[in-house]
């Protein structure tokens, strides 16, 4: 049977109440002052005893349950250990598959659930920036500079840091934002002039003028 802090504390005042009543006597003749003195002082004594091993017991229920809840945090969380690398990359391999051959709703749910279940690895940056493509190429403008705006303030050191900037400039043409656009792609071409973005994005600015 699980017994908790409140029932222990309510099992004690039980007790208590047991130590205390036992202490009073009923008998109609005249009790003397240092008789119910004395009584008073043992059931005293025996209450601060009860109340010293009430903590004792209240600060090891804390402690099991504080075991309790790690232990099942452990087991109730799914760890990289458990899964190995080539598992993983086999999941993103399939999510990024999808985007080759042009499923992009297919791609999006793939990759979010991808996203979800492993932020925490090494592929975590490309399939945001794939899950960026995907609402891209299905117009879903707004969710998509959200996923690449990712890419340059989540993860600035990404190999696809340079791509998320262009696609960036490319959504913000798309949502009307051609102030915004305009600067993000002049801004790629300063930081970034040898790279092949940096040619499409003078391609891009071309065509707005």
């Amino acid at each position: 049977m699980e017994m908790n802090s409140i029932d222990i504390k309510n099992i004690s005042i039980f007790f208590l109440s047991i130590v205390l009543t036992s202490g009073c006597v009923t008998s109609d003749e005249p009790i003397k002052d240092e008789s119910i003195d004395s009584e008073i002082l043992l059931n005293k004594k025996e209450i601060d005893e009860l109340s010293t091993k009430l903590l004792v017991v209240e600060k090891k229920i804390i402690a099991l349950e504080e075991i309790i809840t790690k232990q099942e945090n452990k087991e109730n969380i799914k760890t990289i250990d458990v899964i190995t690398i080539e598992e993983i990359r086999f999941e993103y391999q399939k999510a990024f598959d999808l985007i080759k051959i042009g499923k992009y709703l297919a791609a999006e749910e793939a990759l979010s659930i991808f996203i979800d279940l492993y932020g925490n690895t090494e592929f975590i940056d490309d399939a945001i920036y794939w899950l960026g493509e995907s609402f891209y190429s299905q117009k879903k403008y707004n969710r998509a500079l959200r996923e690449f705006e990712k890419i340059t303030t989540e993860h600035p050191n990404s190999e696809k840091l340079i791509e998320a900037i262009l696609k960036t400039g490319f959504t913000q043409f798309e949502l009307g934002d051609m102030k915004e656009s305009i600067n993000t792609l002049n801004e790629l071409i300063r930081n970034y002039p040898d790279s092949s973005a940096s040619r499409l994005a003078k391609e891009k600015l071309n065509s707005i003028k």
